[in-house]
């Protein structure tokens, strides 16, 4: 009998095999499976889902919340906008949470979990602090980004948060900038908090062999079209690079809010013959992507970590990302890739231009980030890390 059970609970996982939603928990996931332990997940209902089945021989199962017509909170990647939105929205979102709690709370007593794994501290922290309080079970917390946003929107917003993070037995977040932000913010001590990125699938994404791999003139970037992206910043280095006669297409891949406000601005200084809107797509064909273009790029401000600009040095691409966030923690500048002052579209652009003009300084860059991500993002690194954190848990609390 298995005696290593792990719960994840999530409000964002993969809806089916090769979807790319939250796929670096589903890596994580296969990882932590294929080393010995019973692991399952607990994750949010959509019209058309089944409510349980086994994703490669994980087990997933999703609560219903309301209507399948109106279980429309999840997979979106901005619930907080959509609750927020009206009364009727919030009513739902209370739904969300009390059939979220009932579902993780009879699997983790039918199967006996162990050790309660979440992903962002809201909703599914607050569901895992108050399931590890009534089964005693340890909680791990895994923030990434967003959610630490929210902490400091309120006064009940703090309060939630403290209550939950003072209760996880660890806490793990995907950059250093994370950490001392957590740390700050919250009083909780340093090595309680440690910095663990998520992992890359390196099944799916993958640099091609040299016959296939072109040198071109393509900027690829990889983002939820979101103000915090900064991609307005990318639109006018764009516009500088054609006032400059550079040779150049752009490949946006993302959806979001700002799609209408990204197509006006393209509009706006007239580069719709350089840039192509593609939505989300799988992996296989993200790769494809990765491995064709001459440069990926990253203008965002404060990102969690940055994880395209990881799987785009697994496919040997220059990498250029903004000197925010958690990005640095990936790019050393100079080496595997540059880093550029957040919001300046200067910048930005002589250091495509660098790169696009450059073939020699592109090989360089794209080799060491290949390096670097091998050595420090592959999913036997990262899931080794977390193994150790599970088998700490597993001894503190027999």
């Amino acid at each position: 009998m298995n005696n290593k059970k792990v719960l994840f609970l999530s409000q964002s996982f993969i809806r089916f095999k090769g979807d790319i939603t939250s796929h670096f928990l589903f890596t994580l996931a296969k990882g932590i499976l294929g080393a010995g332990y019973d692991l399952r997940a607990v994750v949010p209902h959509q019209r058309g889902l089944k409510t349980l089945e086994k994703i490669d021989g994980l087990p997933v199962y999703r609560f219903r919340y309301m209507l399948p017509s109106l279980e429309n909170l999840a997979y979106t990647g901005n619930m907080k906008e959509i609750v927020t939105r009206n009364l009727f929205n919030r009513m739902i979102f209370l739904f969300f949470l009390f059939f979220y709690f009932l579902k993780a709370y009879k699997v983790s007593k039918r199967f006996n979990v162990q050790i309660i794994h979440t992903h962002w501290w809201v909703p599914s922290g607050l569901i895992g602090c108050l399931v590890s309080y009534l089964l005693k079970i340890p909680l791990l917390i895994t923030t990434h980004g967003t959610d630490l946003r929210i902490i400091t929107d309120s006064r009940l917003s703090t309060f939630l948060a403290k209550i939950v993070f003072h209760k996880a037995s660890y806490i793990t977040v995907v950059s250093n900038f994370l950490k001392k932000k957590l740390v700050s913010e919250l009083n909780l001590p340093e090595e309680k908090v440690l910095v663990i990125p998520m992992p890359v699938n390196t099944e799916k994404i993958k640099v091609f062999s040299t016959g296939e791999t072109k040198s071109s003139k393509v900027i690829l970037c990889v983002a939820r079209y979101t103000k915090q992206k900064k991609l307005k910043v990318l639109l006018e280095a764009l516009s500088l690079l054609k006032e400059w006669n550079v040779d150049f297409e752009v490949i946006l891949i993302g959806e979001g809010p700002e799609r209408e406000e990204l197509v006006r601005r393209i509009k706006a200084l007239s580069l719709e013959e350089r840039i192509k809107l593609v939505g989300l797509i799988p992996q296989e064909e993200l790769n494809k992507y990765y491995n064709l273009s001459g440069v990926v790029l990253l203008p965002s401000v404060g990102e969690g970590f940055g994880l395209v600009l990881v799987e785009a040095g697994l496919c040997k691409k220059p990498v250029i990302g903004t000197d925010s966030g958690g990005i640095p923690d990936i790019i050393e500048d100079g080496v595997s890739g540059i880093l550029v002052p957040p919001e300046d579209k200067l910048a930005l652009a002589l250091a495509i231009k660098g790169i696009l003009s450059d073939e020699k300084l592109a090989m360089r860059l794209g080799q060491n980030a290949y390096e670097q991500a091998w050595k420090r993002f592959s999913p036997e690194a990262i899931i080794e890390r977390f193994l150790s954190i599970y088998g700490k848990l597993l001894s503190e609390n027999k």
